[in-house]
């Protein structure tokens, strides 16, 4: 309910006095008495309701007076919490890495952009080395599968030839030592099937792109891989490269094992007009696959002819293997 308060001029002096003297938030809501272009604020024992008060004026008539609304308070913003300075320790090692992989990057790719320049063949360094890749293929596990089957026989490439031959042979000779393909090289016959397998390590002195053995390095080896599967078929006889076609599946890489797969094609496989010449005429398959994975680099058809001759009696021999026959191992 609205209160009426009514003072006497006197009384209304000493309520004012009081009410001078009184906080100006004793109250939120406040009884006002005004008198002649004057007010001011009285406390009040009431709840705190809306009060109507009369201004002792008789030009104006009862009003609602509305107390102030408060202003509302906005909380201060927190200040972002500042990051931890990072201590010395941290900075050192993230320094420490950065510099490290530079280092490490650095070289690698300047080794592959320019490697070192390849060990001489025979020299301490290149048989300390070929002892290594040694090692290495002996953990292979085609090589030890290979070599726990009695059908396959093996030697290591090129061992018949003559010192004076070796000298004269692109392979045996220019690409010799851990730098060429002289580092491992093992042949593996079966003389069931015909099947010609050589592991090979391709050293840093095969490439032609930085990293990658050259095309011409892996057609010679298929070339001679072919040859020797079909010379071994003719007990010994050699022949010539008829066709050699040859589909890079992917890149060889260099400082890696791989092995070449030779098979010759039976009767079976071949179109009427070319069976029953098997005596001087051989077709094969050959292909390059990685030692460890699997994955096929190069993949090869292959045509020699020789061996005893179109009348079966003659043929071509190679110097110093005539006398070893079924046994030369090149």
């Amino acid at each position: 309910m609205a209160s009426r308060i009514r003072y006497n001029p006197q009384q209304q002096r000493r309520v004012l006095a009081v009410a001078l003297a009184q906080p100006s938030t004793a109250t939120p809501r406040a009884s006002v008495i005004g008198f002649r272009g004057s007010c001011k604020t009285l406390p009040s024992t009431y709840p705190p309701v809306t009060h109507q008060v009369r201004l002792l004026s008789t030009s104006q008539s009862w009003r609602q007076i509305e107390p102030p609304q408060p202003q509302p308070i906005h909380p201060q913003p927190e200040l972002a919490s500042q990051p931890k300075k990072r201590s010395r320790v941290w900075k050192i090692t993230g320094y420490g890495s950065l510099l490290l992989f530079g280092a490490v990057f650095g070289l690698g790719f300047r080794t592959l952009v320019s490697p070192p320049p390849p060990l001489v063949p025979g020299s301490e360094l290149d048989l300390m080395e070929t002892k290594i890749i040694h090692r290495q293929a002996e953990n292979l596990k085609i090589v030890q599968e290979l070599q726990a089957d009695p059908a396959w026989e093996s030697w290591d490439a090129y061992e018949s030839l003559s010192p004076e031959h070796r000298a004269q042979h692109i392979s045996a000779g220019a690409m010799a030592g851990s730098k060429g393909i002289g580092g491992y090289h093992r042949v593996f016959y079966n003389k069931d099937t015909g099947e010609c397998v050589s592991v090979i390590f391709f050293g840093p002195a095969t490439t032609g792109w930085p990293g990658v053995v050259h095309g011409g390095c892996l057609a010679t080896l298929l070339d001679e891989s072919c040859g020797r599967a079909a010379f071994k078929k003719w007990g010994g006889r050699s022949g010539l490269t008829a066709n050699l076609k040859l589909n890079y599946v992917s890149t060889t890489n260099a400082t890696k094992f791989y092995v070449i797969r030779v098979k010759p094609r039976s009767d079976d496989e071949l179109p009427e007009k070319d069976r029953g010449k098997s005596h001087y005429k051989i077709f094969l398959d050959a292909s390059i696959h990685d030692a460890k994975t699997g994955k096929a680099t190069v993949v090869a058809e292959a045509l020699f002819v020789g061996g005893k001759g179109k009348s079966g009696k003659g043929g071509l021999t190679v110097s110093g293997l005539a006398d070893q026959g079924e046994n030369a191992r090149f």
